[in-house]
């Protein structure tokens, strides 16, 4: 056994995040640690690399590697074998640090793999990382016996891990399985949540029409039947056989104070908690009917002496989600700003509005909240702006918050969430997944499966494109090339 954790609780600065029961990890585990961004992932592979637990029991054993999210390249720890297998040759003469994002992670994840170990551990090994360099964290990952992951990558969740730690609602699950099995069962529980729901919304208006219908009984039973005497109804009352009227009023009060206790019984009925799937009216975009939106005939551009396209050419459907594919350095985002800019040998229909996602959040006011900024924007009914946040997961309560109080995961979701209520008929996107976790990726992936105009986006999370495209492009060799 290499790790063993029972009845521990995570907390950072006196306040709990969660709580664990029992948890083991043995030699052959393959681990996938997931939860909401800021729920205690990367203080809980920290409390366990350094053994620093509340805990009953903590035991821990064998060699630990462990990738961080950030940490410091030791250049002189590099070997020419393992910056081969990285395709990171060039990098290793490289003395002055200057790393793009997605070259310092190779080189941190090529150390950590490099250490002798039983175990490693991985925080977020794919931010920053392009097609390739996922592939060949894939083929390192083939090769370890037993991790701990940390990712919101669906696809390395489905494909390396038969196991998951899932954190919600203050406690750490035990699941066996994948993502897609954990998705399976998750969707079974709130099937089951909503018919026991409804079966006690039944139940619950059965017993109050049985309290009812009790009580109108008693009532009539307290009522003397007006042929009879007063001598005849006492007679009644001491000689009959059965209940006397008094008597049948005071059973039947009885059974009605009885079902009424089965009601309270049944306690507050919550009904559980339903997508909201609220669309916006989008013919007021007034959306161009070409069967072609944007195209791309013989378009060579540089920046200075160094070429980017070299007589490439595109054509981008009406109403089809095309993902655009291809390594960092590519071209993707240089083909987004040309499209953008209307560079002269590129067509766009006279009806197109192009709406624009990138990282930098230009469409947000800071200094406004949450909700103005859907206003600011906004072709759309205030109910529409209100359903669309809440669906992107923002309270009902928060829409005054705001917007420099967000964070980047929530400030992405208000960027989509503005352009899906805005004028745009065209959306381009530029790499989503950043700041993201991964019920704000289903979020996303919902609103952007319901927008009924024309998208040109870039990613590298598979599962986020297989989700969504319908085309798919690749930008390889200064071309583009219909996949």
């Amino acid at each position: 056994m290499l790790l063993s954790i029972r009845k521990a609780s995570m907390t950072i600065d006196y306040k709990e995040l969660f709580k664990v029961d029992n948890l083991n990890v043995n030699s052959g585990d393959r681990i996938g640690l997931v939860g909401a961004n800021g729920c205690g992932k990367t203080s809980f592979l920290n409390a366990i690399y350094n053994e620093e637990f509340k805990s009953e029991q903590f035991y821990k054993s064998g060699l630990w590697a462990y990738f961080k999210q950030r940490d410091i390249t030791k250049l002189k720890d590099l070997s020419g074998e393992e910056a081969s297998r990285w395709n990171i040759n060039y990098l290793i003469d490289r003395k002055d640090n200057s790393f793009s994002g997605g070259e310092e992670v190779r080189l941190r994840l090529m150390e950590a793999f490099n250490t002798p170990h039983d175990i490693i551990m991985l925080d977020e090994p794919t931010a920053h990382l392009d097609i390739d360099g996922i592939s060949e964290l894939k083929t390192r990952l083939y090769l370890e016996n037993t991790f701990i992951l940390v990712s919101h990558d669906r696809e390395l969740l489905n494909e390396f891990c038969d196991r998951l730690w899932i954190i919600e609602d203050g406690k750490l699950i035990d699941f066996l399985g994948n993502y897609d099995d954990w998705i399976r069962e998750r969707d079974i529980n709130k099937l089951s949540e909503l018919r026991e729901y409804e079966n006690a919304i039944e139940e619950k208006k059965r017993l109050l029409n049985i309290a009812k219908d009790q009580q109108i009984r008693a009532q009539r039973s307290q009522k003397k039947p007006k042929h009879l005497s007063k001598s005849e109804i006492k007679a009644r009352e001491f000689g009959a056989v059965g209940k006397s009227i008094g008597g049948k009023e005071k059973s039947m009060s009885k059974a009605a104070k009885n079902t009424l206790k089965r009601i309270d019984r049944l306690g507050e009925i919550k009904k559980p908690s339903e997508d909201i799937r609220i669309k916006p009216d989008f013919s007021i975009t007034d959306p161009p009917q070409n069967k072609i939106i944007i195209e791309i005939d013989d378009l060579s551009f540089s920046y200075g002496d160094t070429e980017i396209f070299s007589n490439a050419s595109f054509a981008l459907k009406r109403n089809t989600r095309t993902a655009l594919l291809g390594v960092n350095g590519a071209g993707k985002t240089t083909l987004i700003n040309l499209i953008l800019n209307h560079h002269p040998d590129i067509r766009i229909v006279p009806k197109a509005k192009l709406g624009h996602f990138d990282q930098s959040f230009k469409n947000i006011d800071f200094n406004k909240s949450i909700i103005d900024n859907m206003r600011s924007v906004s072709i759309q009914k205030e109910h529409i702006n209100r359903a669309t946040l809440l669906r992107m997961g923002f309270s009902k309560d928060g829409l005054d918050k705001p917007a420099r109080t967000l964070s980047g995961g929530e400030l992405t979701k208000l960027s989509f969430a503005m352009l899906n209520v805005s004028d745009i008929n065209v959306l381009l996107i530029d790499e989503p997944s950043n700041y993201l976790d991964i019920n704000s990726y289903e979020a996303i992936e919902s609103l952007l499966l319901d927008f009924e105009g024309t998208m040109l986006f870039c990613s590298h999370d598979g599962y986020f494109i297989d989700s969504i495209a319908e085309e798919r492009w690749e930008i390889k060799n200064k071309k583009l090339f219909k996949l």
